[in-house]
């Protein structure tokens, strides 16, 4: 049996090249029109076209059906590709789902079975709109000491706390909890496409403590600073 990257580069070379200017990290029309704005892209196409041809080399007789003419026909793509577009399926999603569909069992006999693929996987990666607006306002109501510090859930939190404002989200209550949403999803689809997000380490300087040695010249100060203190006192 070949390899996916065997049947990848045998299907590429006989499969023309998507067309140029299209933007990398979204399948979508960079500008879609009122008329035009669910169609999908002939970027989004030509990948699922190559994807089938390359699913029919892998799952063979799996991909028999009763209408084989339309199951895997151009229709059948541009039936996917409308799909996926209106779900606003990434390029990064799309190749890793396509990655891994070759793990699977079976392939995916619909659009919304491919996506799930990754959407699915991904859903766990992140906390609930919920849980991340609560941890935000938390973290943003503290007040950092050296006992004290703040425990982000995930970085996409921080990111949209940053983005609101921490002043804001200390105070807010769940009326702003749809407010908080809107931005964090926008965060968590940046993340998803590859954007770098970090929790800075904090800058609080670390508490010592220096232990006075026995007959130093600080222990004489301190014996001295004692005596003088206890001859007030008596």
């Amino acid at each position: 049996m070949q390899t996916i990257s065997q049947l990848t580069t045998s299907i590429s070379n006989t499969t023309p090249a998507p067309q140029q200017g299209m933007q990398p990290s979204s399948m979508q029309m960079q500008q879609p029109t009122m008329q035009n704005k669910q169609e999908p892209s002939s970027q989004l196409t030509e990948a699922l076209r190559t994807l089938f041809k390359q699913w029919k080399a892998w799952f063979k007789n799996k991909m028999k059906t009763r209408d084989d003419d339309f199951d895997w026909s151009f229709d059948m793509v541009l039936v996917w590709a409308r799909y996926l577009t209106k779900k606003a399926i990434t390029q990064s999603e799309f190749n890793r789902a396509s990655e891994l569909s070759f793990d699977q069992d079976w392939m995916p006999s619909n659009a919304k079975e491919f996506l799930a693929l990754v959407r699915t996987q991904q859903t766990n990666e992140y906390p609930s709109a919920q849980a991340a607006f609560d941890n935000a306002c938390c973290q943003c109501g503290l007040i950092e000491d050296q006992y004290v510090k703040r425990k982000w859930a995930h970085v996409v939190v921080l990111e949209t706390a940053n983005r609101i404002g921490w002043g804001k989200l200390k105070n807010a209550d769940n009326y702003f909890l749809k407010t908080f949403t809107n931005v964090y999803e926008q965060v968590i689809s940046e993340h998803r496409d590859g954007a770098t997000f970090v929790i800075p380490k904090s800058h609080q300087v670390e508490y010592e403590r220096t232990v006075v040695k026995p007959g130093s010249e600080a222990d004489k100060n301190i014996t001295e600073q004692l005596s003088k203190i206890m001859k007030v006192a008596v």
